[in-house]
């Protein structure tokens, strides 16, 4: 009886240290008491190679929706990968039809108004959330009209990053130059009894304030009498950067916060002494009137760039819409059957003295299945180990429902000094121990890993989040073969 306990004890315990170590979490942040010590006796640790091919650019397919941050500026001088243009495309309007100023029964230059009474200005702007960039650098900012026949910009519609409604390109509405570190200061409105900050604000021209009073008619058939009628004739705006030598970053603009909005500002009287106001239109929500339509236009150009004339050992990921790697790790073919307590895929930058343009927040890595229509799936097992999910099947769920464990899986940016240069780099870990460990003993197939740095994740038809800003980061890697910043897949296993 003590010998047949003993042997199921001795059974539970073996089984408890394999599942145990096939899931340990990232050495590199937490638990790394838990992996046993290499002595070359029972426990050993190998480095394979892994060799890079740069992804093949295609059109992009990320879309971007009314809430997500929308980026505006100009990128002129990335070593890395050359120059980046974004434009925001948008509707403003009022939140209610019929539509009139100020309040119900204010008088502002109407016919018969008092005198003083009257409007004085509009001003488009924009709530600044974030920068990419070098910050101290000025930049050209001007709204163009969209074009009066343009009729494809809809509110239903989300749209590609390629995506570029009709504009009138001699209407330049308004323009200002911006430095970026500036937009913390407060802006004084309407004798100083309104204010704001992190705001771009683009005065508008005299000409536009004019089309909104000749068309502030709220009679029938009239624009301020409905949602339809204003949208034939206030067709929404283009805001872009107009490129210079110096615009050198990338704002980030929240479109539906409230200091982003178009303020008219006027002169009233109501049966008081007359006051200065202002009131604004938004980009809607679809709350009181329809949505506004939206579009984040987001041109990459890295002709000149060095990723367009790399070196044999390099690597180059850009956030998207941007580019990515192909992997492969031939030496897993021919791996012996071991118990895998850590596999750990290593990239690390080539580090340069260049600072103002950072590495991507987050890297991501998943499966190249060359034989399916999709092309890609999610990597099994270690995105998150606490949820079951199977990659193999486009049926829910083929992607963790709680999301991807940064702590165990990693791909988060981490960085150390570098002991050859002296400079600060970028690395990123990913844990893929059970994936590795599903080759090794079932002898699954070997695919190729991509790494990228997306904005979102498309799989079987379906859009999901990821952690990255749009256009935000770039690193360029060592492959396989660099002598100094080696791509890298680490094990530490015991023999079976």
């Amino acid at each position: 009886m003590q010998r047949k306990f003993l042997r199921l004890v001795l059974s539970v315990t073996v089984f408890s240290i394999i599942s145990w170590s096939c899931t340990k979490i990232d050495t590199t942040q937490v638990g790394a008491d838990l992996i046993p010590a290499v002595d070359n006796v029972h426990t050993f640790a190998d480095t394979l190679t892994v060799s890079g091919t740069q992804g093949i650019l295609t059109p992009d397919s990320t879309r971007i929706g009314l809430t997500d941050l929308h980026v505006l500026g100009t990128i002129s001088n990335d070593p890395l990968f050359g120059t980046t243009d974004a434009n925001i495309y948008l509707e403003m309007k009022p939140g209610f039809f019929p539509y009139y100023f100020g309040n119900n029964k204010d008088s502002i230059g109407q016919p018969f108004a008092p005198d003083g009474t009257g409007f004085d200005s509009v001003v488009l702007c924009l709530s600044y959330k974030k920068f990419y960039g070098d910050s101290t650098k000025p930049q050209h900012v001007r709204v163009l009209e969209l074009d009066p026949a343009e009729t494809n910009f809809r509110f239903d519609s989300i749209y590609q990053t390629n995506y570029q409604p009709a504009v009138s390109p001699t209407n330049v509405l308004g323009e200002v130059t911006v430095i970026p570190t500036d937009l913390k200061n407060y802006t004084f409105l309407n004798s100083r009894k309104d204010s704001a900050n992190y705001q771009i604000r683009i005065p508008l021209n005299v000409a536009f304030l004019n089309k909104i009073i000749a068309n502030g008619d709220s009679s029938a058939n009239k624009p301020f009498n409905s949602d339809s009628l204003f949208k034939t004739v206030f067709k929404g705006f283009v805001i872009q950067s107009n490129g210079s030598g110096d615009n050198n970053g990338l704002f980030y603009i929240n479109l539906t916060d409230i200091n982003t909005r178009l303020e008219i500002h006027y002169r009233r009287k109501n049966g008081t002494p007359i006051d200065t106001a202002h009131s604004s239109w938004a980009v809607s929500t679809g709350t009181s009137v329809t949505k506004s339509a939206t579009a984040n236009y987001i041109n990459r150009n890295r002709a000149g760039s060095q990723y367009e004339h790399p070196a044999a050992n390099e690597l180059f990921i850009q956030a998207t819409p941007g580019t990515y790697a192909n992997l492969k790790i031939p030496g897993l073919d021919t791996f012996k059957n071991s118990i895998i307590h850590r596999a750990e895929l290593i990239l690390e930058e080539i580090p340069s003295a260049l600072t103002v343009f950072n590495a991507p927040a987050f890297l991501y890595v998943d499966v190249i299945d060359t034989g399916s229509m999709w092309k890609y799936k999610p990597l099994p097992y270690d995105l998150n180990p606490s949820t079951l999910y199977n990659p193999n099947t486009s049926a829910q769920p083929f992607y963790p429902t709680g999301g991807i464990d940064y702590a165990y899986f990693g791909g988060n940016q981490l960085s150390k000094i570098d002991p050859l240069t002296g400079l600060q780099m970028n690395y990123y870990v990913f844990n893929i121990s059970r994936y590795v460990q599903d080759i090794i003993t079932k002898q699954n197939i070997n695919y190729g890993l991509r790494v990228s740095a997306p904005y979102n994740l498309l799989y079987y038809g379906y859009r999901l989040p990821f952690s990255n800003r749009l256009a935000f980061g770039g690193i360029k890697i060592g492959n396989g073969n660099n002598p100094n910043y080696k791509l890298r897949l680490r094990i530490v296993y015991s023999k079976i």
